[in-house]
């Protein structure tokens, strides 16, 4: 009898393939001004610059290439942007808030401020700001700090932000930009750290989180943003028969939602992180921006953090920022799961003997069965895409945790005070609320294995019911002849 074995990790035959390149903690100064010079330097019409940009990531045979694929995320959505409306900054499709840009540097001084030194703060930017700001050089700009560690969060980006981007990207940032867009419009469940074989040694490390949002009260919110056949980007929808029994209950909307992050960088001096978050269910709420007592909220963290007081290293924030992101689908599958079995409660935990003998008792039986019914099929609607979203998280952490976890094993062995909470200790509250999901998940998988078996119960007790009413009121009817 054979014995069964472990999973064979690649991490494990060849340690040093998954380690950080040494060249990457020294400041690669001289690849720096390239950063100055987008990938895409001319174009004729957006659809032309969507074409050059994913061509620009590095895709060497382009008819079996991920361009291929990833046009078809991008053209759609993208087609009916005009540079023009774009740099003219008037068109109130162009003129929404919805970026916050934190740029900073260290110029290693031993009187050095503790958030380093920043460029000025603009507030909440809209697509067309983003683009002016965008335009200017990262380094060496006159009347400006080098912007050597930028951070960018935009809620809720559509085309005209996605055009800003291909816009300016330089050739290191585009490599990974193209694959980041794709994944987040499709909404993708995904965690990796890339090394690309060829070109020069750049690094990516990105993650994709795409869960769902139970929301009570308040009208519903549509997501702006269209597909190709013109639906909603992201999915709302609406319980009709999953309800309390209380006649002031509030209306309940379920939101597809999805957070995105990408680090891209040459070195650990020189990098950017790009954050893409869906907050359209909550409605016209401004960007969180105000800092107070100084203290400014970190949103890529959620504002779990101090801006003012940066991690400058890559692979600590990336640990940071995904453990606070991962909290937060934690939180809300939770919440969404508590809320159905809340529903749920009174048909799966007291299923009652539903017969009766009387006319009345098998007609009020059937119209109770009906319901329950109803009620069951849309928790079997519900559930699997839930248990599918949650199960997507876990997998992709266990899949990181065997391979690409080498590329972090420096820094999970050492007590480096680069981040305000050591690396071994965040990887820890990720095993912690990974571990959570996997509770959740097992626990959705029973009620909706519970919910399916009591529905084709109820189905064969409605049949069997209705065939005894037909008896009977063929016997009635029988009775009266005679």
């Amino acid at each position: 009898m054979e014995m069964p074995t472990e999973p064979v990790s690649m991490a494990n035959i060849n340690s040093s393939a998954y380690a950080w390149n040494q060249e990457f903690f020294d400041r690669q100064i001289q690849k720096y001004p390239a950063e100055n010079t987008p990938a895409v330097a001319t174009f004729s019409s957006v659809y032309d610059l969507i074409k050059k940009f994913l061509s620009a990531s590095g895709d060497m045979e382009a008819f079996l290439g991920p361009s291929t694929y990833q046009m078809l995320e991008l053209e759609p959505l993208c087609i009916s942007c005009s540079m023009d409306d774009l740099i003219g900054g008037t068109d109130h499709r162009v003129t929404r808030p919805m970026a916050l840009l934190d740029d900073r540097c260290r110029r290693m001084h031993h009187s050095e401020p503790p958030g380093g030194h920043m460029r000025r703060d603009r507030g909440p930017l809209s697509s067309s700001q983003l683009l002016q700001e965008l335009r200017k050089s990262r380094y060496g700009c006159i009347g400006e700090t080098d912007a050597a560690r930028r951070l960018l969060y935009v809620a809720n980006p559509d085309c005209w932000v996605i055009v800003a981007l291909a816009a300016t990207a330089s050739s290191v940032q585009a490599t990974f930009l193209a694959d980041f867009f794709y994944k987040y419009l499709g909404s993708r469940t995904s965690l990796g750290i890339h090394r690309p074989m060829r070109g020069p040694l750049v690094f990516g490390l990105e993650f994709h989180l795409q869960f769902y949002v139970w929301c009570e009260g308040g009208p519903q919110f549509r997501d702006f943003r269209k597909k190709r056949n013109g639906k909603p980007l992201r999915q709302s929808r609406q319980p009709y028969y999953l309800k309390l029994d209380d006649e002031n209950e509030p209306q309940v909307h379920v939101y597809e939602t999805q957070v995105s992050c990408l680090i891209a960088g040459i070195d650990e001096d020189s990098w950017v992180a790009y954050q893409f978050v869906d907050t359209y269910y909550q409605g016209d709420k401004p960007l969180e921006q105000g800092e107070q007592h100084g203290v400014k909220p970190d949103p890529l963290t959620g504002g779990l953090f101090d801006a003012n007081l940066p991690i400058w290293t890559p692979r600590e924030y990336f640990l940071i920022v995904y453990e606070c992101r991962l909290k937060q689908v934690r939180h809300a599958m939770h919440n969404l799961v508590a809320r159905l079995f809340l529903r749920l409660e009174p048909y799966t935990q007291d299923e009652g003997d539903m017969t009766a003998s009387s006319h009345e008792g098998i007609v009020e039986s059937m119209a109770q069965k009906k319901l329950t019914q109803r009620v069951l099929n849309e928790a079997n609607r519900f559930l699997p895409q839930t248990i599918h979203s949650i199960c997507k998280a876990i997998e992709v952490w266990d899949r990181f945790s065997r391979r690409d976890l080498a590329y972090l094993s420096d820094i999970l062995k050492s007590d480096s005070k680069k981040s305000p909470i050591p690396s071994v200790k965040v990887v820890t509250m990720i095993e912690d609320h990974i571990d959570a999901l996997r509770d959740l998940q097992r626990r959705a998988e029973e009620q909706r294995d519970l919910c399916a078996g009591l529905a084709r119960k109820v189905c064969e007790g409605r049949r069997r019911e209705g065939a005894n009413l037909r008896g009977k009121a063929y016997g009635s009817s029988w009775k009266c002849r005679l």
